[in-house]
């Protein structure tokens, strides 16, 4: 079973715009049965960030259905926010990682202790971190390292 958010909202989606969702309960068993951890409560959350709503049909039935497009602005997720933030810029011999705050004391860490020889060491503040690599280290391989440490980190030109 996965707990990955981001998969689980576009899951959602996914079965409430093929219809035929009338309970909570009935979307949980198909989420399961795709691997995703979810309890009711989990997916009412989910359901009211997604602006998902149950309406009722002229014979009676409730469906939950995707807002209208235009009706809403979906906000993107907390997850979707901070991944825009997790980035490294590179000039040689140094690189600067970029990170949500509070997080670049943990990522510098992580990257110490990998204990590479194509770093020699870094600095934390409270959103950055400043790796200062090896004379002779590769951009591509330094990248490669910090990817060990911070999967989510992208570059930023």
């Amino acid at each position: 079973m996965t707990n990955d958010k981001k998969a689980r909202l576009q899951a959602i989606r996914n079965l409430v715009a093929t219809g035929g969702m009338q309970r909570q309960e009935q979307i949980v068993e198909l989420l399961a049965g795709q691997g995703f951890a979810c309890t009711q409560t989990m997916l009412s959350r989910d359901l009211k960030q997604l602006r998902i709503s149950k309406v009722r049909t002229k014979d009676g039935r409730q469906f939950y259905v995707m807002p209208r497009e235009g009706q809403f602005v979906t906000p993107p997720t907390k997850e979707e926010i901070n991944a825009a933030k997790w980035y490294v810029q590179f000039s040689a011999p140094m690189a600067v990682i970029h990170t949500p705050p509070g997080h670049a004391s943990l990522v510098a860490y992580d990257i110490d202790e990998q204990r590479s020889r194509h770093i020699l060491g870094t600095v934390a503040g409270d959103d950055t971190v400043l790796v200062v690599m090896a004379r002779d280290a590769d951009e591509d391989k330094v990248f490669a390292v910090l990817k060990e440490a911070v999967p989510s980190l992208k570059t930023k030109q």
